[in-house]
């Protein structure tokens, strides 16, 4: 599944994991080249999200971070300014889904 050339080049490793001292972390994609609106960029984007879900609901994201809230953790996709604006509209559409699953999503451009 790994692919060095796509935007997503591994969808089963965690970009950036922030763990925070007072409980919590902030997990970061990155998306550093433009990511299309084809049908196996958007698969390989919801795999991403949906292993860092996994993880927050994980015994180890416990031992590391605490109980995971929407408050405390974030997940954070860092998308390349010229990416898809279907990936973006797909990415909105999954705010209730993260929420769901004791974290916040938010969406950046990539600086």
């Amino acid at each position: 599944m790994d692919d060095p050339s796509h935007p997503i080049p591994y969808v089963f490793n965690c970009d950036v994991n922030g763990v925070k001292i007072s409980g919590g972390a902030d997990l970061i994609v990155v998306v550093a080249s433009p990511l299309a609106g084809d049908e196996r960029s958007l698969n390989r984007l919801m795999k991403k999200l949906e292993m860092y879900i996994r993880f927050i609901s994980s015994n180890e994201f416990r031992a590391e971070s605490g109980a995971p809230t929407t408050a405390n953790t974030h997940i954070k996709v860092k998308l390349h300014l010229e990416s898809s604006s279907v990936a973006r509209e797909l990415l909105f559409r999954c705010n209730d889904w993260v929420r769901a699953n004791n974290a916040t999503l938010e969406v950046e451009n990539l600086e």
